[in-house]
């Protein structure tokens, strides 16, 4: 290419006529000196390119190395994670609570918590008379106090039973439909409790005075029992009228609501619930002193008519006990002999 012929015309000589033919002119090639700079600037920039390649060609290396690697990481992680639940079998939350204390006539609910279910059917039966209560959210029953709940893309499958009764006392098992089947126990256990507020069922408290209702749970299952007190349908707390106090004994299973200063915006219902038993209500009326001081007589006149009534009835028994009682008075004859 260009670099032999710049050799060769720089580096070839002329010939003495040539010389002689042209006096002051150079022997050598005059442009051979550009070429040679030419060639140096074109080799320079083929060595540039050459290193850049090679340096491109090393960071592509290292991208795909790298590439790779991450592909293959990203691979081995997505054989980890199933993409549903099927290479797992199911299994059972065993912290769920298995022995349930429900009162006559409340509601009770049995927790069933089933980890990588997958497509299976959880089930509920009962297994005194294997009769199959609940299959998914669907009931399979006549009685329909039986009912299943179930809360979407959660693991807890519901067995709700509303106003409980006697006979409902047993063992309900919680089924998987897995091969072969597994399934998971339950007691339920029914008591006759029922919280007690020891006063009158209806209740006249003077306005200004104080209220002081005490309730008791005594046959309340369990060693403490959790009493709230209520007014009509509402939780009764000091936080909006101040001036009430609610003293629970937990291991005593009793309970004190005192409020100060009753207002006749404190008439109601108030009742008394207990874990595990049935409520008990009273009905307080809040009345001014004039209407107090009314009912008072009046609840006087009503004590007063019953004990006049019972005592003149004593008089007429205690007058008929004595005339059965006195003595006849005797006839006496007396015959006169005459003679004859």
């Amino acid at each position: 290419m260009r670099w032999r012929h710049a050799v060769r015309a720089t580096f070839t000589p002329t010939t003495a006529t040539e010389s002689s033919l042209r006096p002051g002119k150079v022997i050598c090639n005059s442009r051979a000196p550009q070429i040679a700079h030419e060639m140096l600037v074109e080799y320079f920039m083929a060595l540039l390119v050459i290193m850049g390649l090679t340096a491109t060609v090393d960071k592509q290396s290292r991208h795909s190395s790298q590439y790779f690697g991450h592909l293959a990481a990203a691979e081995e992680l997505s054989n980890q994670i199933p993409d549903n639940y099927d290479g797992f079998d199911p299994q059972f939350d065993n912290s769920s609570q298995r022995e349930i204390i429900a009162a006559l006539g409340t509601t009770a609910r049995l927790h069933c918590r089933v980890r990588h279910l997958g497509d299976r059917a959880v089930s509920w039966i009962r297994q005194r008379d294997l009769h199959i209560l609940t299959i998914g959210i669907m009931t399979y029953t006549n009685d329909q106090r039986f009912l299943a709940r179930h809360i979407d893309n959660s693991d807890e499958w519901v067995l709700k039973v509303v106003s409980v009764q006697p006979r409902d006392g047993g063992i309900y098992e919680c089924q998987v439909s897995t091969e072969p089947k597994i399934s998971l126990a339950y007691k339920l256990i029914v008591v006759t409790s029922k919280a007690q507020i020891l006063a009158n069922r209806e209740l006249f408290i003077q306005s200004g005075s104080d209220i002081n209702l005490t309730c008791i749970a005594p046959q309340a299952p369990g060693p403490y029992t959790h009493m709230l007190w209520h007014k009509d349908t509402e939780l009764v707390s000091d936080s909006a009228r101040g001036g009430i106090r609610v003293i629970s004994e937990q291991q005593m299973k009793t309970s004190n609501l005192v409020i100060s200063r009753v207002l006749h915006t404190d008439s109601g219902n108030y009742t008394c619930s207990a874990d595990n038993s049935n409520s008990d209500s009273v009905f307080v009326h809040i009345i001014k002193s004039e209407q107090h001081a009314a009912m008072q007589h009046e609840m006087g006149m009503r004590l007063e008519l019953p004990s006049l009534v019972l005592l003149l009835l004593m008089a007429l028994l205690s007058a008929s006990a004595s005339a059965l009682l006195a003595p006849a008075s005797p006839l006496i004859a007396v015959a006169s002999l005459e003679p004859l």
